[in-house]
């Protein structure tokens, strides 16, 4: 994808969340143990901290500022559209080579541009699921999901902050896209690591879907409408490193 496709996905699905959470902020998320409030919190501080990061220049690790913690009440939806504002004026602003810090890959904007186009999307995904029944979430765009599917594996499949010192399963675990290409196989390395390659093949486990399902599934996101074959433990234990 380009980053102004990235851009775009930001600016709509930040949008979307926004509007989802306005007048819930009470409203449980229940698979993710949030209120719609902290969910906004979290997020918005993500978004502060993105920012802090292109604004800074260098690969030097950021020191974010108050403008990371949410305020209290209803304040916290003003709060969250000056961080939405923020890091969109900033992404747009910046060349996607510029070096810039990272938590891991790549120390680029063009990193970050990617991976908040995923982020806000599952967490749009995540408002919208605390007023709206399941299988009327409408889906992440096929197009970013197959692609964030990628950097869950590049990303968030690697490096956990809380978890820094998580095993892969010994089983092998293959994704099947089920509205258009798309195809994963992984398969721990033995050395602690984990190999990934786009293949057709059968695993110990297998889970076949949408790109949107699966993305969300890799997430650890309840789904409603995907396959899956084989060892079920597998598949559980694949999906259970998710952040």
């Amino acid at each position: 994808m380009t980053p102004q496709e990235y851009l775009d996905h930001v600016a709509a699905d930040s949008a979307r969340l926004a509007s989802a959470s306005a007048s819930n902020l009470d409203a449980p998320i229940d698979h993710l143990g949030w209120t719609m409030a902290e969910l906004v919190a979290h997020i918005g501080g993500v978004y502060a901290t993105v920012t802090t990061c292109l604004n800074s220049g260098g690969t030097d690790s950021p020191n974010v500022g108050p403008e990371a913690r949410a305020p209290a009440g209803n304040e916290i939806n003003d709060w969250f559209v000056e961080r939405r504002t923020s890091l969109l004026d900033a992404l747009s602003s910046v060349d996607p080579a510029t070096e810039t810090w990272t938590f891991t890959g790549p120390q680029t904007a063009g990193w970050w541009m990617r991976r908040m186009a995923s982020e806000t999307a599952i967490h749009r995904w995540d408002a919208q699921a605390g007023s709206t029944a399941l299988g009327e979430i409408p889906a992440v765009d096929n197009g970013l999901a197959t692609d964030a599917i990628d950097e869950y594996h590049e990303v968030s499949l690697l490096f956990s902050s809380n978890r820094p010192e998580r095993l892969y399963p010994t089983g092998s675990l293959h994704l099947h896209r089920s509205d258009g290409p798309g195809e994963w196989m992984l398969q721990s390395d033995g050395h602690g690591g984990v190999a990934i390659t786009h293949e057709h093949g059968k695993g110990d486990a297998a889970v076949r879907g949408s790109a949107s399902e699966l993305l969300l599934w890799s997430w650890g996101r309840p789904t409603h409408d995907l396959q899956i074959f084989g060892d079920e433990t597998v598949a559980a234990a694949w999906q259970a490193l998710a952040p």
